[in-house]
């Protein structure tokens, strides 16, 4: 019985030390030796079905029923496959994200829960702060204004983004605004 617990707890730390090192959408910490240079640290709260985890590859996958949550984001999606550069050892400073890879019934609720996306597939670039919807019928909306396209870039590091169309599927933007600042002054 005491071997059973050892080995539970022996799988538990590996799993944490594992996964510290992967964030969300804005956690990027980079241990750099000194508390003075590390970037600010921030929670990240996963849940799901199950976790793959594959430290030579630099990846873990979380599978069924994912849902990622840090501040004020909250990601849920089919499956969540985390990348990151590893460090000299295990611990939670030496890694940082790359990239994050949802896939299925992706849905992030973002910017104090006033914005929301979703789409068949989101890819996040953590270095270049940029975020990929694509597949099935990718889609931002606050409040009633509306974006759609066959892929949309949100790219936020320079507050802009960039909705594209395919073949005949042409980008649509509903957008609701004031009688006196519409299009017939």
């Amino acid at each position: 019985m005491k071997r059973l617990e050892k080995t539970k707890r022996a799988v538990l730390v590996f799993l944490l030390c594992m996964l510290c090192p992967c964030g969300l959408v804005l956690a990027e910490t980079q241990g750099t030796g000194s508390a003075e240079d590390e970037a600010p640290e921030t929670a990240i709260h996963i849940t799901a079905d199950r976790l793959e985890s594959n430290h030579k590859m630099s990846l873990v996958e979380f599978s069924g029923n994912v849902t990622a949550t840090e501040d004020d984001i909250v990601i849920t999606a089919d499956r969540m496959k985390v990348f990151y550069k590893p460090g000299e050892d295990t611990s939670a400073r030496e890694g940082t994200i790359e990239k994050i890879v949802s896939e299925g019934n992706v849905k992030i609720v973002f910017d104090n829960k006033t914005k929301t996306a979703v789409a068949d597939k989101a890819v996040y670039l953590a270095g270049e702060k940029v975020l990929e919807l694509s597949g099935g019928d990718p889609k931002i909306w606050s409040g009633k204004n509306i974006v759609r396209g066959k892929k949309i870039t949100l790219f936020q590091a320079e507050n802009r983004s960039l909705v594209e169309g395919a073949d005949k599927d042409q980008v649509e933007a509903t957008l609701f605004v004031k009688e006196e600042d519409g299009l017939k002054k």
